[in-house]
């Protein structure tokens, strides 16, 4: 494309996706803030149902260790939170401008993916299992590990 003085100017694109991403790259990093939104939200789930666990036994003859029933639950449901405001705050600086934390974050992304997947796995192997659940943790991995390798890629 030529200017009117005969001058060869740059082709502009109409993009919102940052510059040092592209629109490929810039959509996974959306993927990612939007799943790490979902993985937080999960964690609220998780903590509610690990602070209720006790409640759910008859209070007449509760077992032993009612009192600490939850625990583990609630402990994950915080690392669920932090996993997913890390994920949502290096997304959403990536489409701010940084281009920093563009590899930290797909290296993240692809490791979470690989662990979404095995949970899965795992899940469907242990027996009568929740397919819900399961196939829930097998789109989060694929989404994930996905959206990382995007990233990964290099720019062309």
């Amino acid at each position: 494309m030529t200017s009117s003085s005969g001058q060869g100017t740059a082709a502009r694109t109409h993009s919102l996706a940052p510059e040092h991403l592209g629109e490929v790259q810039a959509g996974a990093a959306l993927t990612i803030a939007i799943l790490g939104v979902a993985i937080f939200i999960a964690g609220i789930g998780v903590v509610v149902g690990g602070l209720t666990a006790a409640g759910s036994f008859d209070p007449a003859n509760p077992p032993p260790n009612s009192d600490t029933i939850g625990t583990w639950q609630t402990m994950a449901g915080f690392a669920m939170f932090a996993v997913g405001l890390a994920l949502v705050g290096a997304a959403l600086s990536l489409l701010a401008g940084a281009s920093r934390p563009r590899i930290p974050t797909a290296v993240a992304s692809v490791v979470l993916g690989i662990v979404s997947f095995a949970a899965g796995v795992m899940i469907v192997l242990r027996g009568p299992s929740d397919l819900i659940l399961a196939i829930s943790l097998f789109g989060l991995g694929l989404g994930l590990a996905g959206a990382g390798l995007l990233l990964l890629r290099p720019r062309r």
